[in-house]
């Protein structure tokens, strides 16, 4: 069975997505030797959001409630990002 013939997933969204986007942007503020490519970019948060528990929400009718991630939550992102953008620093997926 085709779930996405079926249903739309529209407002299925993991918060943890803009939360490590939001984190990425701060460092990348302060550190000028990130890589600011497409691959490097995606590379990073890819492998931040694969080290951190998802936040999926769901509603019918749109956002109607932003989930408050607690200060435990957000120390692990924030590692998450740090180690990611080092990983791929050291190993960028482009030459």
């Amino acid at each position: 069975m085709d779930l996405n013939n079926l249903y739309s997933f529209d407002y299925l969204i993991n918060e943890a997505e803009e939360l490590v986007k939001e984190a990425l942007g701060k460092e990348m503020e302060n550190d000028s030797e990130i890589c600011d490519c497409q691959d490097c970019i995606l590379d990073i948060v890819g492998l931040a959001l694969n080290n951190i528990r998802p936040l999926y929400k769901t509603s019918l009718k749109g956002s109607l409630y932003t989930t408050v991630p607690d200060e435990k939550y957000l120390e692990a992102l924030d590692r998450a990002v740090k180690l990611a953008i080092k990983k791929i620093k050291t190993n960028p997926s482009h030459n």
